[in-house]
């Protein structure tokens, strides 16, 4: 039996969410505060019996993008697949309609509701004919927490995640339609677990956190793998080892009582007795070894002694062990101990938050990889790109924040299997940054990697990480593979596709059979240009989070065209010794004309190759460096989300760049930006109406 799913009502980050999942491992991926820590805690709400039985829920449990949460319901539930024919199982089962053999999927949920005295009283208000937004609020105000109640409830057919369902079984609060409490459809929501059956006694189910303190459930006799590993072995062992083995100890602590050490002390202790009570009424005293004599007591003494790899054979206690290594020892004993131990249980289920927190790069694509799954279902939530790099995307969950409320997405819905296939190929452990970013922008090369943010930070003042932008190398043309990820049916983020047409830079004799060898290179570059065009507008169309963005001729022949020449210029001296050969080049790259200056940038593009004169012209960028259109309007397309302080930032920065290299006609400007008390918006209104010939003015009027 695994979890198939997980949908999720109104609960904190949740407004309404579904996660699949596969057997054995899942990943969880997601930035700060997009709910991962918040669906651990729902999974555990269901499943993990070390909390309680029966939680209290409060009024900040409610999403906040409600506005009020009075009659609306809170609701959790996971659906189970594989269901084997145990009675403790089949009572979880799903049966169609008028049917009872074994059924293969169940359910489990737990809602948090009003009681029903006030779920009727919203019944009542709908048939009303004067019912009003006013009238719904005077019967919402008089709700309190109190008023609500927990029930938990298996077999339920309707997912709440869906809207139709939540209006149609809970109810429609804008349209003040709600149904009768005493005709629910009693699929839809379940029914009560047998008396004499509870999840919490069927499955298994470890949260390891990810700060944990493996040291303190080391010890603890409940919680301590080893010794649940260990627990009913004494019983395996030969009797006549167990009397030999008890023999020596009975020896042991007969020598141990007899020293004369400790008679002495006997003695001392005896004598201060009676001296203090008299003979008549002190207890007789005496002192004895107590090593445990029986096998189940000897085998919960077992500690377990352990050394880094790296020790020369030391061993210690585990609290001498590194943090990351004790975690990786815990972690290692729970999942044998749920292969070999829990093995009766109708499920083992395993949530590990974060496990890079104390484990290192190498450690953690190891671990995932080695992660045994035969018997275990295991749920893993990462900030680590090592672990997102090789994991399956086909059991990848990604949450996204959104105003109040998380989102998720799943990266292979939908994707054929070569599909799938190729997609993991490409995240490494650099592309699959991609999955953590508000947007995204794919490239196709080393100059693009390197020059896009070092311009887009030295001209506006802000990272491209900053504004939640990832910026993706692909190395080739083939941006399908990556890019089909983001589509309506997965990940709905942006993702701008900015590559070059390779339009030719001199002009083509009509008749090819004319070309000399330049033209014809020039001529294949631009019929490539032309398919590829064709190629990924009709990849494109009609999906709405995927946008194209072209350099009309290249990457380094629009950059220079775009008044950029003195960037080029400046790296001359890195690239010749000779002045005469600096002064001949320099005088080209200043040539207005794109024959000219175009060829000579590709000229040296192919001497020192395009990604070390990437380098260089990034050491030589400047303020006014220009970024040319097509690169703003891709980044403005993947950083639709960006807010007004980050944008403030921008403008801030701007002005002091702009005060500090033209004194004359802008540092007076400018300081009337820097007064207290102008709330954001009016610094970007007015920023926009005062410089509407600035980079920054166009980037933002793109956003």
């Amino acid at each position: 039996m695994h979890i198939s799913s997980l949908s999720i009502r109104n609960f904190r980050n949740f407004r309404s969410a579904k996660l699949k999942f596969t057997k054995g491992i899942n990943t969880i991926i997601g930035e700060n505060g997009s709910g991962k820590t918040n669906l651990f805690y729902a999974l555990r709400i269901l499943l993990d019996n070390t909390l309680p039985r029966h939680i209290s829920f409060y009024e900040t449990d409610f999403n906040r993008s409600l506005g009020t949460w009075k009659g609306h319901w809170l609701i959790i539930s996971i659906v189970f697949e594989d269901l084997d024919a145990s009675e403790e199982a089949q009572a979880l089962a799903i049966h169609a309609f008028g049917q009872m053999k074994q059924e293969s999927k169940g359910s489990y949920s737990i809602y948090f509701r009003p009681k029903k005295e006030f779920r009727k009283e919203f019944y009542d208000y709908s048939l009303s004919e004067d019912k009003n937004i006013e009238g719904l609020k005077d019967i919402q105000n008089r709700l309190t927490i109190e008023d609500y109640e927990t029930v938990y409830l298996c077999r339920g057919e309707a997912d709440f995640s869906d809207d139709e369902n939540y209006r149609r079984y809970v109810g429609d609060f804008d349209k003040i339609e709600f149904p009768n409490p005493d005709d629910m459809e009693k699929l839809a929501f379940g029914t009560p677990l047998p008396s004499v059956i509870s999840i919490h006694n069927e499955v298994s189910c470890t949260f390891i956190k990810a700060l944990r303190d493996v040291e303190s459930d080391l010890r603890s006799y409940a919680n301590n793998p080893l010794l649940n590993l260990l627990r009913g072995r004494e019983k395996t062992v030969k009797i006549a080892k167990q009397n030999e083995i008890i023999e020596s100890i009975d020896n042991l602590n007969e020598q141990i009582s007899s020293l004369d050490e400790v008679k002495e002390i006997r003695r001392g202790v005896d004598k201060s007795i009676k001296d203090a009570v008299g003979t008549t009424y002190a207890p007789n005293i005496d002192i004895r070894s107590e090593l445990p004599n029986e096998m189940e007591r000897l085998f919960q003494s077992l500690k377990l002694w352990v050394g880094d790899p790296d020790d020369l054979g030391y061993k210690g206690k585990i609290w001498e062990l590194s943090l990351g290594g004790a975690n990786l020892i815990y972690l290692s004993l729970k999942l044998l101990e749920y292969e070999k131990v829990k093995s009766e249980k109708i499920a083992n289920f395993l949530f590990i938050e974060e496990p890079e927190a104390h484990i290192h790069t190498h450690i953690q694509k190891t671990l995932f990889n080695n992660l045994k799954e035969n018997k275990t279902q295991v749920i893993i939530s990462t900030h680590s790109t090592h672990i997102s790099s090789v994991s399956k995307i086909s059991s990848v969950n990604i949450l996204a924040r959104e105003s109040q409320r998380s989102l998720v997405f799943y990266p292979a819905h939908k994707l054929k299997k070569d599909q799938t296939i190729r997609v993991e190929r490409y995240l490494d452990a650099v592309r699959s940054n991609l999955l953590f970013a508000k947007g995204v922008v794919l490239v196709e090369g080393d100059a693009e990697q390197v020059l896009i943010p070092e311009m887009f930070k030295k001209v506006f003042g802000l990272s491209l990480d900053e504004i939640g932008v990832s910026l993706i190398n692909i190395g080739s043309t083939g941006f399908e593979n990556i890019a089909q990820i983001f589509h309506a049916d997965r990940i709905q983020k942006h993702c701008s596709i900015l590559t070059d047409n390779d339009q030719s830079i001199i002009p083509l004799p009509d008749e090819p059979d004319t070309d000399d060898d330049y033209q014809k290179h020039r001529r294949k570059s631009q019929e490539s240009g032309l398919e590829r065009k064709k190629r990924l507008t009709d990849f494109c169309n009609g999906n709405s989070f995927l946008k194209l963005f072209f350099a009309k001729h290249t990457f380094e022949v629009d950059l220079l065209m775009n008044d950029n020449s003195y960037e080029y210029v400046q790296c001359l001296k890195n690239i010749y010794q000779q002045d005469k050969y600096i002064k001949q080049s320099e005088s080209k790259l200043e040539n207005k004309s794109v024959e000219i200056a175009g060829k000579e940038v590709l000229r040296i593009a192919d001497k020192v190759g395009k990604g070390w004169l990437a380098l260089l012209v990034a050491e030589e960028l400047v303020y006014n460096t220009y970024i040319p259109d097509y690169i703003l309007d891709a980044i403005a397309f993947a950083a639709y989300s960006l807010n007004e302080s980050s944008k403030v930032k921008a403008i801030l920065y701007r002005l002091m760049v702009l005060s500090e290299n033209d004194n004359n006609n802008y540092q007076e400007e400018a300081s009337k930006f820097l007064k207290e008390g102008k709330s954001e918006e009016t610094i970007i209104n007015e920023f926009c109406d005062t410089f509407q010939d600035d980079q920054l003015t166009k980037f933002l009027k793109l956003l």
